[in-house]
C-alpha cells in the first residue's frame, strides 16, 4: 500500500495521476459506500478519508489492508491536523480521530510520500514508481 498525503490543493492527485498512467485503475471516494472491485483493476485509489467518522475509518482500514493482497492499493490523504485548532468539539474529535487513523495507515503502508506544494518527498519506503 502506498500513501500519498499533504495539504488540500498541493498536488497530490496530479503526482498519483502520473505515476498510474497507462494502467487499469479504479478511483474510490471514501465517502460514498464501499464498492465492489471491478476483476480488471490493477491499481485501487482511495481518497477523502480525512472526511470519515472513527467507525468508517476503522472499517475502511480493513478493507484497504485485504484489497492490498490482491491489487496495488494508493491512498489519497489530506491532511488536516496541522493550523489552527478547531473551536468546535466535533471538528476537533474528527481531527483527533483521523490523525490516529493516518498513524495506523502510515504503519501498514510500504511507501509513504509528502506532496508539498507539488514536490514529492519519500519519508518511508523507497522512491516509488
Amino acid at each position: 500500500m502506498h500513501v500519498i498525503f499533504g495539504g488540500a490543493f498541493n498536488g497530490k492527485r496530479a503526482y498519483v495521476e502520473n505515476l498510474i498512467q497507462g494502467r487499469s485503475v479504479q478511483w474510490m471516494n471514501a465517502e460514498e459506500d464501499i464498492p465492489v472491485l471491478l476483476s480488471n483493476t490493477e491499481v485501487v485509489v482511495v481518497y477523502g478519508v480525512e472526511n470519515l467518522v472513527q467507525t468508517k475509518l476503522e472499517e475502511w482500514l480493513e478493507h484497504l489492508e485485504r484489497w492490498n493482497m490482491k491489487f496495488e492499493v494508493i491512498v489519497i490523504a489530506t491532511e488536516i491536523g496541522r493550523g489552527i485548532v478547531p473551536m468546535e468539539a466535533t471538528a476537533r474529535r474528527l481531527r483527533d480521530d483521523v490523525g490516529r487513523f493516518y498513524q495506523q495507515l502510515f504503519t501498514k503502508a510500504e511507501s509513504v510520500t509528502r506532496i508539498w506544494y507539488g514536490i514529492a518527498q519519500t519519508i518511508k519506503g523507497d522512491v516509488w514508481r
